[in-house]
């Protein structure tokens, strides 16, 4: 039944609803469908018990002709929890003063207790629980918050692993870094971004998930104070660390903070430069191949990723063909995004200043705020990393508090490439055991 509403009628008509919806409850099981347009601009749907709201269409989203990106994408998915999954690329305010890009890929269909919740207000005038507020929650699993390395945006999660969580009924949602070609660096112009702007916009980014954040709209209906799980990548996983530092910070020798805003469950970090920083690890090298040195210090350094297909591929991507599932033609489009995002870079100055962390305890390595987290954290490296090597992914396993990282067949870049699945399955193997 499909019912159109004008809106300055729109009272008459919701008692006209609660009629018919009250009618309708009266037949077989299964034999109930009913969707309602309201106005012209927004339209709900209870079908099978789901609600939801499409999303508005983004705007002010950079452009650049070396990167497209979908601004709304649909996939289907045979899961039960989410028929179809919608991708946005947008442009928000963060409450740090920073203009960032981000991209949302959601499930469509939200747990059932939302749609419920909006039955029974539309039958009686109120939530099901007696309350003008439907949920806190608006999905039934938690938020997944990714944030990506050196050379990357958002857009490397949204290839693969956004679409395969957001399908198994994850709401997942990526933040550019200040650099990249969506999110300019502070002030106009600049080369370097300091580690701590990169954790003062990660800081703003999870507070403005909640619907609830008086500071930022986002817009993304995740409802008030949602779950959050923390997922960084390489710099994005040295990043997360730093940001883990300053939010334990702030909490008192319980673990009690009276205004955290962020309601986090969980933290994993892939592929992560150590806490040490890049500088030990880089030496390392050194000291085992000048060739490897040599490469990791040309491809970043001096940016010949961007132009060299062989060395991309072995910085990145693994091997010297595509026997990872990423051909010619991927290392292209990669390098064009590359380009893009690396408008301006980490200030490795800057950040070689703030490390080692002094938050750890120095017989067994593990840092002080370990003791805080939600959850046990996943630490995992890959098999075929040139990046990070095995002493930098055992240091960062030390520094939260694990025995050991988990290992995958994967080269660095774990989100791309043919391999990409035995990275998200590790993942999603973690997020089961979450409380």
């Amino acid at each position: 039944i499909f019912y159109i509403v004008p809106e300055r009628t729109m009272k008459f008509h919701l008692l006209f609803l609660r009629f018919l919806l009250l009618a309708t409850l009266s037949l077989p099981s299964g034999a109930f469908h009913f969707a309602a347009i309201v106005g012209s601009s927004h339209w709900h749907s209870i079908a099978s018990g789901a609600v939801y709201r499409t999303p508005s269409s983004p705007t002010n989203v950079p452009k650049s002709p070396s990167r497209t990106l979908p601004i709304l994408t649909s996939i289907t998915s045979s899961n039960p929890s989410a028929d179809v999954v919608k991708t946005t690329v947008q442009q928000v305010q963060l409450a740090s003063g920073t203009s960032a890009e981000i991209i949302s890929c959601l499930p469509l269909r939200n747990k059932p207790s939302f749609s419920l919740n909006f039955l029974s207000s539309v039958l009686f005038g109120k939530g099901g629980n007696g309350k003008s507020k439907i949920s806190d929650q608006n999905f039934d699993k938690p938020t997944l918050a990714f944030l990506h390395g050196s050379f990357h945006a958002s857009w490397c999660w949204e290839e693969n692993y956004m679409p395969y969580f957001a399908s198994l009924g994850y709401p997942c949602v990526g933040l550019s870094l200040q650099g990249t070609g969506g999110t300019p660096a502070i002030p106009e112009g600049a080369k370097k971004v300091k580690i701590d702007s990169h954790v003062k916009d990660l800081d703003s980014f999870l507070r403005g998930l909640s619907d609830d954040d008086q500071n930022q709209e986002f817009g993304l209906g995740l409802g008030g104070n949602p779950e959050i799980v923390l997922i960084g990548h390489s710099f994005g996983g040295l990043t997360t660390m730093k940001w883990l530092e300053t939010f334990y910070d702030k909490k008192d020798e319980k673990g009690h903070d009276h205004d955290d805003g962020i309601n986090l469950l969980g933290v994993a970090l892939l592929c992560s430069v150590p806490p040490s920083g890049n500088g030990p690890m880089t030496l390392r090298y050194l000291i085992r191949s000048f060739s490897d040195s040599w490469k990791i210090t040309v491809g970043f350094a001096m940016k010949k990723a961007i132009n060299d297909k062989e060395l991309c591929r072995t910085l990145f991507f693994g091997g010297s063909d595509d026997s990872n599932g990423v051909t010619d033609e991927d290392i292209e489009r990669y390098q064009g995004y590359f380009e893009r995002d690396t408008v301006a870079t980490i200030d490795l100055t800057d950040l070689a200043s703030k490390l080692p962390s002094l938050r750890v305890d120095k017989t067994s390595g593990k840092a002080q705020f370990v003791d805080f987290l939600p959850s046990e954290p996943l630490v995992l490296g890959a098999s075929d990393d040139f990046i990070v090597d095995k002493e930098g992914l055992d240091e960062t396993s030390s520094y939260m508090g694990l025995d050991a990282p988990v290992v995958v067949d994967s080269p660095h870049d774990v989100m791309l490439g043919g391999k990409w699945k035995n990275g998200a399955d590790a993942v999603l193997s973690w997020l089961n055991k979450l409380p």
